[in-house]
């Protein structure tokens, strides 16, 4: 099953979550007006054990909404934060881009921004119109053969806009960062991308060893990998040697994320009378016993 769809899946499921307890609003009140444990022990034993629980209910979707909240907004700012790091490096790299002509040897790079950078530099930046930019140290180190397999490997990026992909992937990721299954889902997702990107370059008649010659050079250069957002080195280089990538869910991160989603969608759903709160908060004034000790 795709992990992006996953991600998807659950980012939906928490929305109609987040959707159900702002249709509660009072349910958040009850967070600024609990009452004393003595009014909590009066409430249980005037009023019986149902408005206890229901309160409890409302308590737990309070509590829930305002978790949910805070979730969103920490995805958003490292949403922001990377779209600005990302504008920032496409920036300098368009200020040190080169002409072409001066790297004649490669004719195959008139849709590529080559920029001058010491480290060997290749990828896909932008969002919604994704660009292909190489290093001068890369187009340096490689061979004809190496580079235009490195070019290829970016353009499915580029077509395929991978990078607004991965935001998108990252903001569920990071929305849903309480899932145990959320991160792994998030690799996997960037590994199938790069794998899929080396595959259309090997389709494109590239030889499979000049991909793997051209990550082992950036690899022993300890430079950054081709991909901007995930570095799977190893797993493309044994697949492109012919080892395929054996993916599988893990089974405990798996059941856990079910847990909590089963305990999220029970307290979140579960149905919840408006008045319970106010009836539980007000027994206290309202109570002849507690008003007689008084």
């Amino acid at each position: 099953m795709n992990p992006a769809l996953l991600l998807g899946g659950f980012s939906v499921l928490s929305l109609l979550i987040l959707f159900q307890l702002y249709r509660h609003p009072e349910t958040a009140l009850l967070l600024f007006s609990l009452p004393s444990p003595e009014a909590l022990a009066c409430n249980l034993r005037c009023l019986g054990i149902t408005p206890f629980l229901q309160v409890l209910g409302e308590t737990g979707k309070a509590l829930l909404l305002v978790f949910m909240s805070l979730s969103f907004l920490y995805a958003l700012f490292r949403t922001v934060s990377r779209i600005l790091r990302t504008a920032a490096f496409v920036d300098r790299a368009e200020r040190n881009a080169v002409r072409i002509r001066d790297i004649p040897r490669f004719p195959f790079l008139d849709n590529v921004t080559v920029f001058e950078d010491r480290l060997p530099l290749a990828f896909t930046g932008g969002f919604l119109k994704p660009r292909v930019f190489l290093s001068t140290r890369l187009a340096e180190i490689l061979d004809d053969k190496e580079l235009r397999a490195v070019v290829l490997h970016e353009s499915h990026h580029q077509r395929s806009k991978d990078p607004l992909k991965g935001l998108a992937v990252s903001f569920i990721s990071d929305f849903l960062f309480f899932l145990p299954i959320s991160s792994f889902l998030k690799r996997i997702f960037h590994l199938t991308s790069e794998l899929t990107a080396d595959a259309y370059s090997v389709s494109s008649q590239v030889d499979p060893m000049d991909l793997v010659s051209s990550l082992l050079k950036v690899q022993k250069l300890n430079g950054p990998a081709a991909s901007w957002f995930f570095d799977p080195t190893r797993e493309r280089a044994n697949h492109l040697l012919g080892q395929p990538a054996r993916i599988s869910l893990p089974l405990k991160r798996s059941f856990l994320t079910l847990v909590l989603l089963a305990i999220t969608a029970l307290v979140a759903l579960v149905p919840v009378k408006k008045s319970v709160s106010s009836l539980f908060i007000d027994h206290d004034k309202t109570c002849a016993l507690r008003s007689g000790q008084r």
